[in-house]
């Protein structure tokens, strides 16, 4: 009798295990009701991300108050993005987001774009725009919305920028609008 239970046992079992294997598993994003939303691929706070030339040193830092990619395929999201170029000079870019695609080899800026660009023993240069689209291999910077550079006591207004950060060469596209201050004589 006792032979007979545990033989029962096992084919119970056996017709269970039988019934599940072949079964397809349900993922996650497929079992969310339609008004729940996915999860996102990733979220970091308070991020850094940095690419080093060959003898180690930084060419590039991008630092963000929140970085988040919904999905592996989806572009990535910055929020509060800070973008750093050490070349010849030190480019410092700022905006209220940045979208990075999933290479992450150009970064696009929206939203109060400021840059600023430091050389040793030179005014600093100001710009002020709405979106900058930045090529990170080649250190290239694009817009064609309005811009605003200011240098020392000098303001130029254009419709448009191509930035050379690599070469130190900076074009306004046309029309540009300038004010130039003079500087005082000494005595």
């Amino acid at each position: 009798m006792r032979r007979a239970w545990l033989l029962l046992a096992f084919a119970v079992a056996l017709v269970m295990w039988l019934w599940r294997s072949p079964r397809e598993e349900v993922s996650d994003s497929q079992s969310r009701g339609p008004d729940q939303a996915p999860e996102p691929g990733y979220v970091a706070t308070g991020a850094l991300l940095f690419e080093t030339d060959t003898g180690g040193q930084p060419l590039y830092r991008l630092r963000a108050e929140r970085i988040s990619q919904p999905t592996p395929t989806s572009q990535i999201e910055l929020t509060s993005p800070q973008f750093e170029y050490q070349g010849t000079t030190m480019w410092t870019l700022n905006a209220n987001t940045g979208l990075l695609p999933p290479n992450a080899q150009q970064i696009s800026l929206s939203g109060d774009v400021y840059a600023q660009g430091q050389r040793a023993g030179a005014q600093p240069i100001h710009i002020h725009t709405a979106s900058l689209h930045v090529d990170m291999q080649t250190r290239r910077a694009d817009t064609t919305d309005p811009v605003t550079m200011d240098y020392g006591t000098n303001r130029l207004w254009s419709q448009g920028l191509h930035a050379d950060m690599q070469t130190d060469h900076l074009r306004l596209l046309s029309p540009v609008y300038g004010e130039f201050t003079r500087r005082g004589k000494k005595r």
